[in-house]
Parts: structure tokens; C-alpha cells; sequence
């Protein structure tokens, strides 16, 4: 398999062993796994670059969600430190 492609689920099985995994919601962990396949491909979720962390709205778009059901997932996952507000976005703390 080359670098540039992708294992399908290989996130999912570490994240469903993380111990915070059951702690969630449904709606929270859906965001969870989601989140991660799109960290493959855009970095910046993962490490920001200065001003340029993704944003709540960008997330919205790119989870294809409403804004009521991702700020309700956000707020678990950032209790649970899954995912942390940085500048005026979040980064995917938990890869």
C-alpha cells in the first residue's frame, strides 16, 4: 500500500479502544470518527498553523451537520479533551 493511500477504519478501531469511547454520546462519537479520516487529509485539524485552526462553521460543513447537533458533540468532546479550542477554531486533540 502506498503512503498516499488510505486504510479504511484503521482510526476507528484505536479510537473505539480509548476509554473515553463509551463516555460519549452517539452524536459525539459519530464526530469522533468522523473527525479523524478528515484529519488524514487536512493536517490543519491536527496541528494548526498560527491563526488558521478550523473553525465551527468549517466543521459543520465538512461533518455535513447542523450547527445544534455538532456544538452539542463539540462540548463532550472538549470535556472530554478529545478535541480543544485553540485560537478562534478547534484542533483534534485525540488522534
Amino acid at each position: 500500500m502506498s503512503p498516499k493511500q488510505q486504510r479504511y477504519g484503521r482510526h476507528v478501531r484505536a479510537v473505539m479502544l480509548d476509554q473515553r469511547w463509551a463516555l460519549l454520546p452517539l452524536a459525539a462519537r459519530a464526530a469522533w470518527l468522523q473527525l479523524t479520516d478528515i484529519a488524514d487529509v487536512m493536517p490543519e485539524l491536527r496541528q494548526p498553523g498560527a491563526g488558521r485552526a478550523v473553525s465551527r462553521d468549517e466543521l459543520i460543513r465538512l461533518l455535513s451537520a447542523r450547527g445544534d447537533e455538532l456544538d452539542g458533540a463539540l462540548a463532550h468532546l472538549v470535556e472530554r479533551q478529545i478535541v480543544e479550542k485553540v485560537s478562534h477554531g478547534f484542533r483534534l486533540k485525540a488522534y
